[in-house]
Order: structure tokens, then C-alpha cells, then sequence
């Protein structure tokens, strides 16, 4: 008898559903790109626990016939490809018919339906893949689909879903990038209970922008509208001066569809090439439109990927596009200085600036009071407004708390910040510097020849370790700021950070919520602070909640703990006096340096006997 034997139905319907469903997420884009696909105009997505439990997403879409319900959630059945030929050209999201037989496959699911031209809708109850119960019913115009207990009857695939946080976090990823795709299309995201995200459907890029990056980055964007020949691009790209430190906040879509374009990339790149910084990268939305010939979406099972007949027109035109909107605009950064409220409406007499400062005008500030629960305390407030004229109280209670869980904290002062070094002298150190090279490089002489020491790797390594004790003893030391910095975040962000806000003030962030997804950055790692700069320690923030999604506790504060240290280095072209090299050797013997905390060489030696030898004395 032959090893070879055909799967049953079932296994192959789950195996099936494991290509499309990876994830909560999945679900969500599925049934929600169909709801786009149905024409719908209004749609809301309800969530419970990440999507583990409870995924429900209803429109106002044409519906489904009756006599189709059943049908659809057959394997490939689709009423959007009628031959081969229709997959090269293709003008709707979904179209393979794998979505809904997949999702059912792995869930208990719940279909309601009807069609405006129907006197009654219809309700299917299904239970891994098989129809339970199917009646008419009573209805809107629409469709509404309750998936329940995912992965119910694949627990080994339940068991590798992430925590809830992360879950709802790839959720929220999913649905910004749709309402970005289309603005014209009212999306309403809920999960327990909780308002994540609610557009206008106004079909104004720019509000969905602001619904999902704040106002400080919506002001900052401009608008990019380019043709050339069969290619259309539009969208809003930011200013050189509004970036962050990840490309996670470029989004790319070509005739509607989300994609990750490596090749979008790279000409958006290019096209700011000497305005960035490096390691910089601004916010993106692009849209390409071009005949759906020319660009083949079903080279993977997400449909994430996209395969360009033509790419180097596609770059080219992209490049240009960016180019010529970045040249239109005004790159001149806006000097805002501090007014009273009342000359303020005065000067911004602009309708988009008024929408946007009233939308900002109700914030809410709360302030944690124990490390598991949170009273609020409202209180409306302009941004403009808060400085350092802070009212005493909670100046006072914000230091109580740091001096509860850190026992002090440094005095703000206005000069930038010069931590005292040990004094050293010469004598008695094994290494005396000479000099140094490039500024990047510490030449000096040991008791058996020369050693070329990296500075900045040697002081990452340094401060890696104090820090690293420091943390172990929770006694890092914290550096109110006199004016906070205000942090926007995106939905999935902002929850992450609410989870570690407790283990980030271990390292040395003193943060407080300041309504929405913004956070107002009270207090940094004295590290931070000396070096007086914004941007490093906004930077250090957003790298960090990259980071934050970690499961083990130690890997997140082993990485937290290495990213501030390479922040707070001395850096390469730094000149340093013979003092500061002195310091730096001391203390390179005192921790007993050998490589950074990345695992590269600190120091490289050359005895006195390779000397000799090099210049034939020996």
C-alpha cells in the first residue's frame, strides 16, 4: 500500500486557514476589505480581549443574496473572478474566495445579511466551517459577522497568538491603514468597551491623519499630487523637520490596497536624500494608481506583497512625485512663540488651525497615583499654556512620588547638566592617553606598548553597566524637565506604553497621560538630560516602545538598557582634552572593559615587542 493519501476535508480547510488567518488581525482585514468591497460607506469593528474572543464587524455594504449566504463560505467561492485572465486585472481588495471559508473554518461564526432590494434578511450559525442553523430574519441593509472563540478547535494555533495588548495592537495597525486608504469611508474601531478610533468618512486625508498621529504631525504634512503618463500619485508625506526613528510609520497603498513596497521605500528615500538625518525617516501616506495589469497582488496568501511589471517607472515616479511636493513647500520651520489665549484667536484665524486647536482644546491629564490603578483628574487646558508655571501642588506630589520610588531626584537647572567625573591622575593609571585620532579614537600608552581604544563604544560599555547596577538597586536617578515634552502616539503605541509606563520609570522616564494617546515626558535618565537634546530623547521614547512588546522581562530591560547607553555615549568625532581620556581609561579599568554592550571590540593592542619588531629593532 502506497504512503501517499488524500487529506480529509476538514484538515485541509485548516491547513487552508492557517495560509490566510494568522491572527486576529487577519480576520479583521478580511471581513473588513469585503465590507469595502460590498460598497459600503459606514463601517464598525468591535473587539473583546485582542480579537481572541470577540470580532464583529458590520456595514451598510449592498449585502448578500440569500441563496449566495451559504455558498460564500464554500472554498474559492468568489463572485469577484469568473477565469484565469480576471487575476490580471483585478480592481477589488478581496477575490480569491478564501477569506470567509477560512475564517469559519477555525471559529464559531454568526452571519447576518440582507439586501436592500429584499424583504427579509438571513442569519447563518456556523461551527468550524459547517452550517448549524440558517433562518430569515429581520434586518438593516448590510452584512454583519460575529466571529467567535478563534482558533477554538486548533489550540496548538491558539497558543501562539500574543498577549491582548499586542493583539488589539495589530488590530489597530490594520484599521488605520484602511481608513487611510479610504478616507471616504467612515471606520469606527471599539475594543472592550473602549473607543480606539472613529473617522468622518469626509474623504479629507488629512482629518484621518490627525485622528491617527495628533495635530503636531498633521500640520506638518504635505500634500503630493503627481501624474505622469498611465501612474497617478496623491497623498500627504511629512516635512524633513517631523520624522521618526522607524519606517513603521510609512504606509503605501497601490489601487487601494495596503502593501509593504521595499521599492516605494527606497524612492521616498531617495527623494529626501540630504534633507534627513541619519536614521530619520518620515511619515508617510502614498497611494500609485496604474492599470491592475501592471501590478500582480496575489503573489502571497496576505496579499501584502506586490509584484511591479514595470518597477522602475514605478520608482521613477514616485521619486519625482516626492520630489516635486517637497520643493512646492515651505520647509522654513514656524518659530512658535508662547501668547495668551485671548491673542491667539486673534492671530489663528485659519479654518484648519481652529479645527485642529479645538479638537486639542479638551485634553485630559491624569496622574498615577499607584502602580495598579489610576484616579483621573480633568482639568481643559490649551497646549500652548503649559510651561513651567506648573501649580505647586502637583509639583509636589510629583516629587514625592519619585522620591517614593527612587529616593531623589536632581534639581532642574536651566545651563545644560555636567555630571561630576572622579578625579584622576596620571599616576597610577595603567593607561596614560597620548591623543587621538579622527576624535574618534583614544591613543594611548599602556605597560607594554600602545593600545587604540573606541570612545564611544569603551563609555557605551561604562555606562551600560552603571546603569544596569543602578537598575538592579532601583536606583536610577531621574531629571525633571523644565518644560515636559508631549509624545503622540498611534493607538498601539500608546497601549504599550500604558503597560510599561512603571518599568520605564525604573529606567529613569517620569511620563503622565495627557488625554488621547499623548504623553507628556516629565522627567528623563540624568544620562539623557545632559546631553540637552529633544529630539535624542524623543528618539529614545519611540525606539523603546518598539522595543516594548517583548515577552521576557529581561530581554526588554537588557535592550532598554543598552539603547540608553549608546544615547548617552560620548560620540564618535567628540574631542575630547587629555582629562576627559584620563576619566574614560580610569574607568574602562575600574569596569574592566573588553567589548561594548553590542559585542564589539573596545580596544585593540599593539605590545611593545611588535614594536620593536615592526620597526626591526628586534
Amino acid at each position: 500500500m502506497g504512503k501517499i493519501e488524500l487529506l480529509s476535508e476538514e484538515v485541509a480547510n485548516k491547513i487552508a486557514a492557517g495560509e490566510v488567518i494568522e491572527r486576529p488581525a487577519s480576520v479583521v482585514k478580511e471581513l473588513v476589505e469585503n465590507s469595502i468591497d460590498a460598497g459600503s460607506s459606514r463601517i464598525k469593528i468591535k473587539v473583546k480581549d485582542g480579537g481572541k474572543k470577540l470580532i464583529q464587524v458590520v456595514d451598510n455594504g449592498e449585502g448578500i443574496v440569500a441563496e449566495d449566504a451559504k455558498l460564500a463560505f464554500e472554498r474559492h467561492a468568489t463572485s469577484k473572478v469568473k477565469e484565469a485572465n480576471d487575476l490580471f486585472a483585478l480592481r477589488t481588495l478581496g477575490f480569491r474566495g478564501e477569506a470567509l471559508s477560512s475564517i469559519a473554518a477555525v471559529s464559531r461564526l454568526k452571519l447576518i445579511t440582507k439586501r436592500e432590494d429584499s424583504l427579509s434578511g438571513i442569519k447563518l450559525r456556523l461551527i468550524g466551517g459547517e452550517v448549524e442553523k440558517e433562518e430569515s430574519c429581520g434586518c438593516q441593509v448590510g452584512t454583519n459577522i460575529l466571529v467567535k472563540d478563534l482558533f477554538f478547535n486548533t489550540p496548538v494555533r491558539y497558543k501562539y497568538l500574543r498577549k491582548t495588548s499586542t493583539e488589539i495592537g495589530h488590530i489597530s495597525d490594520t484599521i488605520n491603514r484602511l481608513s487611510l486608504a479610504y478616507p471616504e469611508i467612515s471606520f469606527s474601531l471599539e475594543h472592550n468597551g473602549r473607543q480606539l478610533l472613529e473617522t468622518t468618512g469626509n474623504g479629507n486625508l488629512l482629518d484621518v491623519i490627525f485622528n491617527i498621529y495628533g495635530k503636531d504631525v498633521a500640520k506638518d504634512m504635505i500634500e503630493v499630487d503627481y501624474q505622469q503618463d498611465y501612474m497617478k500619485l496623491t497623498g500627504l508625506i511629512s516635512k524633513p523637520t517631523t520624522t521618526r526613528s522607524s519606517r513603521k510609520h510609512q504606509s503605501y497603498f497601490v489601487n487601494g490596497r495596503f502593501i509593504k513596497s521595499a521599492l516605494m521605500g527606497k524612492a521616498v528615500e531617495e527623494a529626501y536624500h540630504t534633507l534627513l538625518t541619519i536614521n530619520r525617516y518620515p511619515i508617510v501616506v502614498l497611494k500609485l494608481k496604474l492599470n491592475p495589469i501592471l501590478v500582480d497582488v496575489n503573489v502571497h496568501p496576505t496579499k501584502l506583497q506586490a509584484k511591479f511589471s514595470r518597477g522602475n517607472m514605478v520608482y521613477k515616479v514616485v521619486k519625482e512625485g516626492v520630489i516635486k511636493a517637497i520643493k512646492g513647500s515651505d520647509l522654513i520651520p514656524k518659530l512658535e512663540l508662547e501668547k495668551e489665549s485671548k491673542q491667539e484667536d486673534k492671530v489663528e484665524k485659519e479654518p484648519q488651525k481652529q479645527e485642529y486647536q479645538q479638537k486639542n482644546l479638551n485634553l485630559t491629564v491624569r496622574s498615577k497615583q499607584t502602580k495598579k490603578k489610576r484616579k483621573s483628574k480633568q482639568k481643559s487646558k490649551e497646549m500652548s499654556k503649559y510651561t513651567q508655571q506648573t501649580k505647586q501642588d502637583s509639583k509636589e506630589v510629583r516629587a514625592k512620588k519619585i522620591e517614593q520610588l527612587f529616593g531623589g531626584v536632581e534639581k532642574p537647572k536651566a545651563d545644560k547638566i555636567q555630571e561630576k567625573s572622579s578625579q584622576y591622575s596620571e599616576e597610577g593609571l595603567s593607561l596614560v592617553p597620548i591623543g587621538q585620532i579622527h576624535q574618534s579614537y583614544i591613543i594611548a600608552q599602556g605597560v607594554d606598548g600602545m593600545y587604540i581604544i573606541d570612545q564611544h563604544a569603551a563609555h557605551e560599555r561604562i555606562i551600560y553597566q552603571q546603569l544596569l547596577q543602578k537598575y538592579k538597586k532601583e536606583q536610577v536617578k531621574i531629571q525633571e524637565l523644565l518644560i515636559p515634552l508631549k509624545l503622540d502616539l498611534t493607538h498601539q503605541e500608546a497601549q504599550l506604553l500604558a503597560e510599561k509606563e512603571d518599568q520605564l520609570a525604573r529606567f529613569g522616564f517620569l511620563l503622565e497621560e495627557f488625554g488621547g494617546n499623548s504623553y507628556l515626558i516629565q522627567g528623563v535618565p540624568v544620562q539623557l538630560y545632559r546631553l540637552d537634546d529633544q529630539e535624542l530623547i524623543l528618539d529614545t521614547i519611540y525606539k523603546l516602545i518598539e522595543e516594548l512588546d517583548f515577552r521576557e522581562e529581561h530581554h526588554f530591560a537588557e535592550q532598554a538598557l543598552i539603547m540608553l547607553s549608546c544615547k548617552a555615549a560620548i560620540k564618535a568625532k567628540t574631542k575630547l582634552s587629555i582629562k576627559e581620556m584620563s576619566n574614560l581609561l580610569a574607568d574602562i579599568e575600574e569596569y574592566q572593559v573588553k567589548t561594548c554592550p553590542h559585542g564589539r571590540p573596545v580596544m585593540m593592542h599593539l605590545s611593545q615587542r611588535e614594536l620593536e619588531k615592526e620597526f626591526k629593532r628586534k
